[in-house]
C-alpha cells in the first residue's frame, strides 16, 4: 500500500515538472515572438493591422476550444451518450452545423466591412 502511494506521488511530482517545463517554455517562446515581432513591426500602423487580424480568431480559438463552449458541451455530451450513437450523432451534425453558421456569418461580416486608411 506504502508502495503505490509513493509510486503515485512520483508520478504526480513527474506530471507537474513536466506541466511546469512546458508552461514555462511557452512563456518564453512568447518572449521571444514579441520580440521578433517588435524588430519587424515596431509601433507601427502595420503592428497594429497585425494584431487586429488576429483578435478575432483568438476569441473564436477561446471561445470555443478553451472556454465556456467546451466546459458546457462536454457535460451535454457524455448525458446524451448514455442516449445512444445515433442521439450523439444527432447531437454533433447539429452543434457543427450551429458552429459553421457562426463562423459564415463571422467570415461575410468581416469581409463586408472595409478599411476606411
Amino acid at each position: 500500500m506504502a508502495v503505490q502511494a509513493a509510486e503515485g506521488e512520483s508520478r504526480l511530482m513527474r506530471s507537474g515538472i513536466i506541466v511546469s517545463g512546458m508552461t514555462f517554455l511557452s512563456r518564453i517562446l512568447g518572449l521571444a515572438r514579441d520580440v521578433v515581432l517588435a524588430y519587424f513591426f515596431g509601433a507601427s500602423a502595420n503592428a497594429d493591422a497585425f494584431f487586429l487580424a488576429f483578435k478575432i480568431p483568438n476569441f473564436f480559438r477561446r471561445m470555443f476550444a478553451e472556454g465556456a463552449f467546451s466546459q458546457a458541451f462536454v457535460p451535454v455530451l457524455a448525458e446524451v451518450k448514455l442516449s445512444g450513437k445515433e442521439a450523439v450523432r444527432d447531437l454533433i451534425h447539429y452543434v457543427s452545423g450551429a458552429l459553421a453558421a457562426c463562423f459564415l456569418a463571422s467570415r461575410l461580416l468581416g469581409c463586408s466591412v472595409r478599411p476606411t486608411w
